[in-house]
């Protein structure tokens, strides 16, 4: 299973609705979520990719420890288009990751299916959900049960082919001041093409801390027992 993790190490000035800024604090927290994903036994092959141009030199300590655990790293920075981005949004920067990984990564082109984490986060219990799912269907949630119109896109997953035909180059679309997140252009997306949705076959045990909101994820395990059992009634669709 092939993993794409996306990241900013290095947020431009230009870049609004960010609470955390500094480039170290967000580097530890990368390199974190990157060890959970070389431990979590889920990945046989992981994509770090970041756009702000800071480079991997810093990190490639991870690329041993994922050799060691039999998994391949990649590791890839670029410098995106602050300008677009400042003028977008952030899911503009999200895209153009997506896109650059698609484009230049040498370990994915032999893929025919990836999940996607945003970087920062950490799902607890990847290996669970990965082992149950089926790799023809595409697999996305709700933010939570109050945000019926969106699907979340922390997490993801799909066919590869997929993402190329319908996503990768979508994110142009985006326009946070208008409110058409990235979020919306996907679950848009999704509805115009009639693509069949399916939960997380577990419910997805985030911990982390947003960039945005600076809010700290976290969850309970009793009441992800009953959102697991929810996950695979679809509970947790666009309605």
């Amino acid at each position: 299973m092939l993993a794409v993790i996306t990241g900013t190490i290095r947020p431009d000035a230009r870049v609004g609705g960010l609470v955390l800024r500094d480039e170290q604090e967000r580097l530890k927290q990368y390199e974190s979520s990157i060890r959970a994903a070389i431990g979590s036994g889920a990945f046989h092959k992981i994509i770090f990719c970041e756009n702000s141009g800071f480079g991997t030199d810093r990190m490639e300590a991870l690329t041993g420890e994922a050799e060691s655990a039999g998994i391949q790293l990649e590791l890839l920075s670029f410098r995106g288009n602050t300008e677009q981005v400042s003028v977008h949004g952030k899911g503009y920067g999200e895209g153009e990751i997506m896109a650059y990984v698609f484009s230049h990564s040498r370990i994915a082109g032999t893929e025919t299916y990836f999940v996607k984490l945003t970087g920062r986060l950490v799902v607890d219990n990847m290996k669970k959900i990965v082992s149950r799912m089926v790799l023809r269907n595409t697999y996305f949630n709700i933010p939570n049960r109050t945000i019926r119109d969106i699907y979340d896109t922390r997490l993801y997953a799909m066919p590869v082919r997929q993402f190329q035909e319908f996503f990768m180059n979508c994110y142009d679309r985006v326009m946070d001041a208008e409110g058409i997140y990235l979020e919306t252009v996907y679950t848009q997306i999704l509805k115009e093409h009639a693509i069949d949705v399916h939960n997380f076959p577990r419910y997805p045990r985030i911990t982390g801390v947003s960039g945005s909101g600076g809010l700290t994820y976290s969850y309970t395990e009793w009441k992800c027992r009953i959102k697991d059992v929810l996950s695979c009634l679809n509970y947790y669709k666009v309605k």
